[in-house]
Formats: C-alpha cells, structure tokens, sequence
C-alpha cells in the first residue's frame, strides 16, 4: 500500500477489481477504515471493541485474510486490551467530537529556510532552537512577516498530513505575550498527533509542552488538563503513554490524573524542572535512562513522588 498526505494508504480494490489504486486504508488511533472509491465499499472496526461487522470482514476476507485469522486477533485484542495498563475503555468513554478541521498558518508565512526573506529572522530562530537542543531538520517550523508574528517560531501540528493547529512561540525572552495560537478549538488538538498511530514497543512519552515532547519524539497535549476528546485519543493508541509530570502545583493535579485513568507517570531528572531543560543541562541519553527510572513501581510509589516532585 501507497501512503497518501490524506492519512490512506492505498491499493488496488479486490472486491471490485480495479486496475487503479483507488481502494485504501486509514488508520486513526485504534479506529481502521477501508473505503473504494471505485466501488464504493467501505468498512470501519474499533480496536479492543471485541466486534467486527460482516461487511468489514468480507473486505478483509477479499485482502486473502480469513475468518479464523480475523476472529484470532479480534478476541485477542478484546481479552488482552488494556486492562492491564489502562482503566479507561472505549466503553466507558463518552461521545465527543473528536475531529481537528484544518487551519491555516498566519499570513506572509514561510517555511524556515525555504527564502531569503526575513533572513535575520530566521537566523535568530535557528540559535534559538539550537540553544533549546531543538532538531529542526526533524521538525518543520515556519516564520512570518506579519507585524503581530514578529520575533516568533511558529510551530506547526499535523494530523494525517492535515495542518491542524499552529503555536507561534516568542524567541524574545523579555516578551510576556510567550505564545500566539490558531484560533480554533484545542479539544483534541495534539502535537504530534501520528504517533499515537504509528505501532512501536517503545513508550510515547505524553508531555505539556510542545519542544518537551520533541526532545524524544513524543506528544504535547498543550497543558496539565485532558479534554474528554483527548482521553478518547489517548485511550485507542496502542502505544505504552508514559506521562511527564512538570514539576508544580498543576502537575501535581495533572499526575493524579493520568494515575486514576491507569496511565503511568514520570519526571525529569533532579536539577530540572522539565524535560527540554534536563536535555540542554544533562543530554538526552542520561536524561532518557532518568526518566525510565523514574516510572514509579505501583500506585504507592507514585502518590510519595508526586508530593516530592510537584510542590
């Protein structure tokens, strides 16, 4: 299959036999769809729902994927899910809006190194992202010549290749406006929003803050309160979430949080009040070894460094 900037993976539909590739897939947390645009059949299955309807199966049986196969992982998937890690399930999850339609970025716009307009600008932003260890061949930022974005990074957040959000933080230290965002819902807007799909026995590291969370290729939801839209995000990933608690009175609430939905959590090393300042200051391979040791062992553990850390 053929991934697209949509979100789908394409292929040639075998229920229908087409010779163009205009069947595919799309993945979206733990929700798989199927749709032929040729044909028009589609199909959708909820991961950990223990349920598979027959037209669903029937495009799966097309793929040459047959009922035992299908019946094997979908009740394992049902007894294993996370229980075990997680107390939220889909079903005690309630029905929100968990769509992010597109935005746009701010007028006179540029990607970074994309022109030589604005060029002392984009000299300042680059020292800045380099002073916060910030890979920016890693990740996309933009800049613009609008007055109201002047001295400011715009960091871009994408969804399926969809722009859905953007944060234009200010590289000026002595500026008290710190962040201008889109103007749009934030529900269940989530920086790097595709690993929450993207399948890895490794931990996606849940931060705060946007260049915390790139400092390991994790996810930013944007404060210390999870929106009901973003619990159900959260929920359907079958990534291992591991919290990073910022060290304050907010984190303390925010960590509670996460523990009473079953999620685990963890904190920057000592000398540092968050995980971009624990890279700049220690780097990131020691930094990465603090942080696994610091996943507390069972609930007792978390609740003693939860008052040791956030204060």
């Amino acid at each position: 299959m053929r991934p697209t900037s949509t979100g789908w993976y394409t292929c040639k539909c075998p229920l229908c036999h087409d010779y163009k590739d205009r069947g595919g897939f799309k993945f979206d947390g733990g929700t798989v769809g199927y749709s032929c645009f040729n044909c028009g059949k589609t199909g959708k299955y909820e991961e950990f729902s223990g349920e598979m309807s027959k037209n669903t199966r029937r495009i799966l049986n097309a793929f040459g994927i047959d009922d035992s196969s299908i019946g094997l992982v979908v009740n394992s998937a049902f007894f294993n899910k996370k229980e075990e890690t997680n107390k939220i399930t889909l079903g005690n999850l309630k029905k929100v809006n968990t769509t992010t339609p597109p935005v746009k970025l701010p007028p006179k716009s540029f990607k970074l190194g994309e022109t030589d307009e604005g060029l002392d600008l984009q000299e300042r932003i680059v020292d800045y992202l380099v002073e916060r260890q910030i890979d920016f061949d890693k990740y996309q930022f933009f800049f613009s010549l609008d007055p109201r974005m002047k001295d400011r990074v715009i960091v871009p957040f994408y969804r399926n290749g969809s722009l859905i959000y953007w944060q234009a933080r200010s590289i000026d230290k002595n500026e008290k406006k710190r962040y201008d965002n889109a103007i749009t819902s934030r529900d269940a807007v989530i920086f790097n929003f595709d690993q929450l799909q993207n399948y890895s026995p490794i931990p996606l590291l849940v931060c705060e803050g946007v260049f915390d969370a790139m400092m390991f290729n994790g996810i930013a939801v944007l404060g210390s309160k999870l929106s009901e839209a973003k619990v159900e995000l959260l929920a359907k990933t079958n990534r291992r979430l591991v919290f990073v608690i910022d060290k304050d009175k907010n984190g303390a609430h925010f960590a509670n949080s996460v523990l009473q939905a079953g999620w685990d959590i963890t904190f920057a090393p000592d000398g540092a009040a968050d995980l971009n300042m624990a890279v700049q200051r220690f780097g990131r391979s020691w930094t990465a070894r603090q942080l696994i040791k610091n996943i507390p062992a069972d609930d007792s553990s978390a609740r003693l460094a939860i008052s040791f850390n956030c204060k």
